[in-house]
């Protein structure tokens, strides 16, 4: 069934890991000889390419059941057994997807969804409409939830019924994957137009690849919200865990670890080719220089790609019509710019700045005029009324059933037991009875602390036997710690946003009592130790997941991140309160100063001396605006590279901020975007000395009302007029300038906003007197009962009241408006009929004087 050309690959791949394997004591051998020939083969083939430390994270039984389901569907199926090699190995057989913990999961989801395939001999109508079917069954067990960082796996996202796009698109692909359908994750890892990113699911049917939005379904493939989100883009890629390609093989757009990324922007954007040229001081083409591409977003560069320069000193990106900044490095050289993409095809790299010289740090605010991709129809994906009532209605029954299920796992009952715990116990849903069942086994109180101080994520998915090694450990080391230290940084079992497991009785049984003992008695020996025997293989690491402490000592690997969850892990269990800096992501223990990093202990002395850290304090007219990942980050220079400090959440006092620093060298960027996505930037870069207090006063450059308007074709939707009949929103509009107000009657920010309409009351009734049209978009008539909206009625009888009794048609107004669809009221003004120019969710102070100005210079144009 595998050709020699794969078997020659998984053996090749297969040799390359053994060293590592065997003296981690990971080498499958025994378990080989039982398998079959097919099966061995894609054994090797997962060993020899799979991130290292998934060898010493899951047993051999768990690969094997992959390789089974794959090699079933492949013999059974023909749809599966039709499809090309590589297809198959990659995005069918393949166990990981994305940083998900990997379980037995395939032959699961393929009894959930197996009624829904299509007999022997399908034609690619049916098995289009097969892979329509399972993205309705995936909606009916999955819906958006925003949360952490840490990719839940696709048995916690079935059970809880939640996932953020990068879990929901993780379960829509092993869904897909368990039916013999090849299918991918695509990610945009930051969009260029607004602060964020999205992954969503690519299905392979007749030798092409087409899209969908994961959870999310459609009448039509090719079709999705982000569908003109994603027309802006600068990059959308692809990852796949081996270069086993076959002829159609992708642009390739970097390796980092194990993980190739492949370029799909093609498919999503217009593009153009962009090369760049680094050369060195001499200006001879600097070859092996390392080229990062990065993005502007949440007020930092961030790297969504990097490549290496050939023999002429060039590397070339197939990228969106948009700016990057891009940096290029080698030997302690650096040099950088700002490309458009839009206006150029070509763009040179001088390396002409010495990392470790001091003359480029300026210290003053340079700008930058960063530009988005304009919007632009690629994939418009129209459907009908039709298929649109379908989808509704559709969806109402996978919304209804999904909820029913995931409330079924709450027990009103005996979560009455717990009265302070019922709310963590709720959110668990189908973690329910293994939260419950660690809080029945006794009276400790230290149970219930122990539970509090978990994420919101972790009642999904925490084992009671991982909760019970945490508290049974912690327990015997509790010592005379205040209940905070206690409960964060002994009991707590989660460091960072690794996987939870039962390190404790592991490491207090790996080392030796003299061992302990040590490190009981220098905190430092700990990290030293860690240093001298856990090894680093970068070429065999995914950088987006890390080792368990318990896989991090069995590998003896363990990457940057993962060695230092380890020495937290470490010291909790041995009684030393430890963690990971919130804002530096260092490894910190306690101490008698206070929490200190390993490693540096002599700095700390020399810190000491000196009297204190560096400070910094930002000073700002108003502090308001100032949001950290919004219009302003900071970041410390680490090694070529700026790594951004995790302020989020800090908040100016007033006009001022003040941050505690190491001594180096930081860059400073803000950033204010505009409704079309483009940003009035400025950075500045400087260092800090030891025990010096330095100020720098920040401001933000704000856009004029010309900066503010865009023009997007909303789509047209129908509301139900006051004689109860459907309308087109356009028909409502007559082609005249327009504001369509989405309401919440009651709610405090759409309270906030009729009182600004009222204000203005003179104002707005001249605009309907000139032909402006002024609709509000309710969900009923019980909305007129509002007093706040039946007094804008009398003060602005003009208005005209519709109803959306669904509430289905502000989400796709305002992803057409790039603003937040989750927050209402929705406020678009239209030029013209449906032509959108400027929208804003929420409530923003002063919007409804925005609008009038901006009717206003629609009327003088």
């Amino acid at each position: 069934m595998l050709s020699n050309h794969l078997k020659d690959y998984a053996e090749k791949k297969y040799g390359e890991r053994l060293p590592y394997l065997k003296a981690a004591g990971c080498i499958p051998e025994e378990e080989l000889w039982s398998c079959t020939p097919d099966e061995a083969v894609l054994i090797k083939f997962f060993y020899g390419t799979m991130p290292l430390r998934d060898a010493g994270e899951y047993e051999f039984g768990t690969f094997l059941s992959f390789v089974k389901h794959a090699l079933w569907l492949r013999e059974n199926k023909d749809w599966c057994a039709a499809l090309p090699e590589d297809i198959f190995v990659n995005h069918v057989l393949y166990y990981r997807i994305n940083s998900e913990d990997i379980s037995e999961n395939r032959s699961f989801f393929y009894e959930q969804i197996k009624n829904l395939l299509p007999e022997a001999g399908c034609g690619s109508d049916r098995l289009r409409e097969t892979v329509l079917a399972i993205n309705y069954w995936c909606a009916e067990n999955a819906a958006y939830q925003a949360s952490d960082m840490r990719t839940a796996s696709p048995m916690t996202v079935y059970r809880s019924g939640k996932g953020r796009c990068g879990e929901e698109s993780t379960f829509a692909v092993t869904a897909f994957r368990s039916a013999g359908i090849p299918a991918r994750q695509v990610y945009t890892p930051r969009w260029a137009h607004c602060d964020d990113n999205h992954a969503w699911v690519e299905v392979w049917l007749n030798g092409k690849w087409y899209f969908l939005g994961a959870c999310e379904p459609e009448e039509i493939l090719n079709k999705g919200w982000f569908s003109h989100a994603s027309s802006r883009a600068l990059l959308v890629h692809s990852r796949n865990f081996s270069d086993f390609t076959g002829e159609m093989a992708e642009e390739c757009i970097g390796k980092e670890g194990v993980t190739y990324f492949y370029n799909n922007t093609s498919t999503y954007a217009r593009t153009k080719k962009l090369t760049v040229t680094v050369r060195d001081r001499e200006g001879k083409p600097a070859k092996g220089a390392e080229v990062s591409f990065e993005i502007l977003n949440m007020a930092e560069y961030c790297s969504v790609a990097t490549l290496r320069t050939d023999e002429k000193g060039e590397v070339s990106l197939t990228m969106g019509l948009g700016d990057i900044h891009i940096r290029a490095m080698l030997d302690g050289w650096f040099g950088e710019a700002l490309v458009s993409a839009a206006d150029q095809d070509r763009a040179e790299i001088l390396l002409d700045t010495d990392i470790a010289g001091m003359d480029w740090l300026t210290d003053i605010w340079t700008p930058e005029e960063v530009k988005a991709p304009e919007d632009y129809p690629v994939n418009p994906g129209t459907v009908t009324s039709e298929q649109k009532q379908k989808k509704r209605e559709k969806l109402a029954a996978a919304n209804r059933l999904r909820e029913e299920r995931i409330q079924a796992f709450y027990n009103e009952e005996k979560a009455e037991k717990y009265p302070e715990e019922k709310e963590l116990l709720q959110l668990a849903a189908g973690n329910f009875e293994e939260l419950y069942r660690f809080l029945e086994k006794d009276a400790n109180p230290d149970r219930k602390a122990l539970l509090h101080s978990l994420s919101q994520k972790d009642y999904k998915d925490a084992k009671a036997e991982v909760l019970e090694d945490a508290l049974i450990y912690a327990g015997q080391v509790r010592g005379t710690w205040e209940e905070d230290t206690y409960r964060n940084y002994l009991l707590c079992p989660r460091i960072y946003y690794e996987e939870l497991t039962p390190y404790r009785a592991f490491i207090r049984g790996y080392f030796t009592d003299e061992q302990k003992e040590g490190f009981i008695k220098d905190p430092e020996s700990i990290w030293r130790y860690i240093e001298q025997n856990i090894g680093y293989e970068p070429e065999f690491d995914y950088e987006t997941i890390c080792a368990s402490p318990v896989g991090c000592l069995k590998l003896r690997q363990g990457n940057p991140l993962s060695r230092k969850i380890l020495f937290a892990a470490i010291c909790r269990t041995l009684g030393i309160p430890a963690r990971l800096n919130r804002v530096t992501q260092e490894a910190e223990y306690l101490g008698s100063d206070g929490f200190r990093v390993p490693g540096k202990q002599q700095e700390a002395e020399s810190e000491k001396a000196a009297g204190r850290k560096a400070g910094l304090t930002l000073q700002a007219e108003d502090g308001g605006k100032w949001i950290y990942f919004q219009t302003w980050t900071i970041g410390k220079l680490e090694g070529m590279r700026f790594a951004t400090l995790d302020y989020e959440g800090l908040r100016f006092d007033g006009k001022e901020c003040r941050l505690e620093l190491e001594a180096g060298i930081y860059r400073l960027i803000t950033t204010a975007r505009m409704p079309n996505g483009n940003q009035h930037a400025s950075q500045r870069i400087f260092a800090v000395k030891e025990g010096e207090e330095k100020e720098i006063f920040v401001s933000l450059r704000e856009g004029s009302i010309e900066d503010m308007l865009v023009r997007n074709e909303i789509p047209e939707f129908e509301v139900t007029n006051s004689a109860g009949e459907r309308q087109k929103t356009g028909d409502i509009l007559k082609g005249a300038d327009g504001v369509i107000c989405f309401l919440e009657e009651g709610a405090e920010p759409t309270e906030h906003v009729l009182n600004e309409l009222m204000e203005r009351a003179g104002d707005w009734n001249a605009m309907t007197d000139s032909g402006v049209r002024l609709v509000f978009i309710v969900r009923d008539k019980e909305a007129l009962s509002n007093k706040t909206v039946s007094r804008t009625l009398e003060k602005i009888p003009a208005v005209t009241v519709v109803y959306d009794p669904e509430g289905e048609s502000a989400e796709p107004v305002a992803r057409r408006m790039y603003v937040d669809p989750e927050k209402l009221p929705l406020l678009a003004v239209t030029r013209a009929g449906m032509t959108g120019i400027y929208a804003s969710s929420g409530y923003n102070v002063g919007s409804v004087d925005l609008m009038l100005k901006i009717l206003s210079l629609q009327e003088n144009r």
